[in-house]
């Protein structure tokens, strides 16, 4: 990222809306959905390294002849919760006035034992009354390996700026919005919009940094060698019970 240029940061649903007073009414917004407003309930994701767990196992694929089925079946058995709770409100009233999208960084179509990755991804969102409409009627379906499905743009194969690229015919705008809690995407996406002469307000959402809790090192290293010897994942209080257990044995 060039010295000269910072992100706007937001902490809360609260934070960025106050990112967002300025920008004019065909304003395109998208919005990022993990670690910005969704996030596994397990204190083991909420710092380094363990919060890696699941990229060193997609890293060190060659280890696991069973990787897919791995990372499939922790993200059908993980428990999700909101970062911020007023995720759903604000939502509905930023749906009010903007284009608002999801738009996240995740594979398409059939991955191991989901039979859809969009569908997953949807109802997951849905489950925490989480919704996006698609008020420029993009119609649902893949462009070179990215997806649209229910509001949602998954990038598949893309970056997040050759996602928006594949799909740009629809969107009729000079200002875009990403928030998003990684800066290298919020950069990739700048670039884009600046090629395009398109005015971009990135926002870094480090919601994350409001919840305290801790990650316990021996659970943690416990639900990785669990997930990666039974391809099944522990939340924290069954792992926990299980540590005890072994221990008592």
């Amino acid at each position: 990222m060039s010295s000269d240029f910072q992100f706007l940061e937001a902490k809360t649903t609260r934070e960025f809306i106050n990112c967002l007073s300025d920008i004019p009414q065909n304003a395109i917004i998208f919005i990022d959905i993990d670690d910005t407003i969704i996030t596994p309930v397990s204190k083991t994701f909420r710092k380094p390294p363990y919060n890696e767990l699941i990229d060193e196992i997609k890293k060190n694929k060659d280890k696991y002849p069973n990787h897919v089925e791995i990372v499939s079946n922790w993200r059908l058995q993980r428990k999700v919760m909101l970062i911020d709770e007023n995720w759903p409100f604000l939502l509905k009233q930023l749906k009010e006035n903007f284009v608002v999208y999801g738009l996240t960084k995740i594979g398409i179509g059939q991955f191991g034992n989901i039979e859809s990755m969009e569908k997953w991804r949807y109802q997951e969102l849905k489950s925490l009354g989480i919704e996006f409409p698609n008020r420029l009627n993009i119609p649902e379906g893949t462009i070179n390996g990215a997806s649209f499905y229910k509001g949602l743009f998954m990038t598949g194969v893309n970056s997040k700026s050759q996602t928006i690229f594949h799909y740009s015919q629809y969107f009729k705008t000079n200002t875009m919005v990403l928030l998003d809690d990684r800066e290298e995407y919020l950069e990739d996406v700048r670039q884009f919009c600046e090629k395009h002469t398109i005015r971009f307000i990135g926002i870094l959402f480090k919601g994350l940094e409001k919840l305290c809790d801790e990650p316990d090192p021996s659970i943690a290293l416990f639900q990785k060698e669990y997930l990666i010897q039974h391809a099944e994942w522990l939340e924290d209080e069954k792992a926990m019970d299980m540590i005890k257990q072994n221990k008592k044995g």
